[in-house]
Order: structure tokens, then C-alpha cells, then sequence
């Protein structure tokens, strides 16, 4: 397995979206380390170029890997979930819900097999 260099994606205080991250390569997945945050769903967003048109990663089936995953609650507690981005290189961090409590910071890194 080749894993690649952690990153950063933050989320500003109110915001929804974090900045654009370059992970370096393609990759096949990316790992999320979800910190406690304000209830919301995650999802990612991915173009072909760092400064490109960010769009939403989808799945056809709603139970793949790489579907929104439902996070825990404020105050409850962190979850690691992985997305299958099938060959992106640059991605964005998106929550379902403005984060109002702080900025969240999220630990992420791509995975090739």
C-alpha cells in the first residue's frame, strides 16, 4: 500500500467548505480523520487542477465507499472515514452544515493499493 504525506483541510468557523488540497499525486481513496465537529454530513469535493471547478464526489450505489458518511454530533467524538476518489489529486472537505462552534481542522491523506 502506498500512503501518502498528511494534510491539512480546515474549515473555517461558519464555513462549509475548506480550502483546496493538493495531496501530491492521484490517488485511489482518502482517509479523513473526522475531528468533533457540529453535526453534519462529510463529503468531498474533487477537480483535475488546484484552482479548478471543485465538484462533488459521488458514488451510483449508496452504500460505496466514497458516499457521504453521517458524522458524529458536537461534543461526542471523532470518526476516521474513507472515500474512494478514484484517481484525484486535488480535493476540498465539504460538511452539510456551517460549523459555528470553531474551525475544524481535518487530518487527511491519500491511498493507493
Amino acid at each position: 500500500m502506498i500512503l501518502g504525506s498528511w494534510k491539512t483541510a480546515t474549515i473555517a468557523i461558519a464555513g462549509t467548505l475548506s480550502g483546496a488540497v493538493d495531496l501530491g499525486r492521484d490517488y485511489e481513496l482518502l482517509e479523513v480523520i473526522i475531528p468533533t465537529i457540529d453535526s453534519a454530513t462529510i463529503g468531498v469535493r474533487v477537480a483535475d487542477t488546484v484552482a479548478g471547478t471543485y465538484q462533488d464526489l459521488a458514488h451510483t450505489s449508496p452504500t460505496a465507499v466514497g458516499h457521504f458518511v453521517p458524522t458524529t454530533t458536537a461534543g461526542v467524538g471523532g470518526i476516521t472515514a474513507l472515500f474512494r476518489l478514484g484517481g484525484f489529486q486535488h480535493v476540498k472537505i465539504l460538511a452539510s452544515a456551517a460549523q459555528t462552534t470553531a474551525a475544524v481542522n481535518f487530518t487527511i491523506r491519500g491511498m493507493n493499493r
